[in-house]
């Protein structure tokens, strides 16, 4: 039995759509090309493992996530939102907490309207 009697293609590319709404976050952060994006999911096809893990990467998801649905046991992050976490881990407390306070400020004027968490920044 190959992995597409088994697991839908289309399930994969619809747990990705709803990590990232457009591809262009994931084609900076994986090199692979829009065309071959759009082939595997215009033709319902899983991405060789390499590029799954590479997708998977893109998106702070697992790749069983993608696959079968299960193993996400984490929030999932946007690719904005991790390299915030990663610049920020580079402060010291006083930093930190400077930046929690702004972005919690923030967080009041600008909050997001009828977009979820999960979604990438276009």
């Amino acid at each position: 039995m190959d992995i597409e009697e088994e697991y839908d293609a289309q399930l994969f590319w619809d747990r990705y759509g709803d990590l990232v709404k457009k591809d262009l976050p994931v084609i900076l952060r994986t090199q692979i090309k829009q065309s071959t994006l759009s082939t595997w999911r215009s033709k319902k096809k899983f991405p060789r493992a390499d590029m799954a893990v590479k997708i998977a990467k893109a998106l702070n998801t697992s790749v069983e996530y993608l696959v079968t649905g299960e193993g996400q046991e984490h929030e999932v992050y946007t690719p904005w939102a991790m390299a915030v976490a990663q610049t920020v881990d580079k402060l010291n407390d006083t930093g930190k907490k400077i930046v929690f306070d702004v972005a919690k400020g923030l967080e009041t004027q600008y909050p997001l309207e009828n977009v979820s968490s999960t979604q990438v920044a276009n």
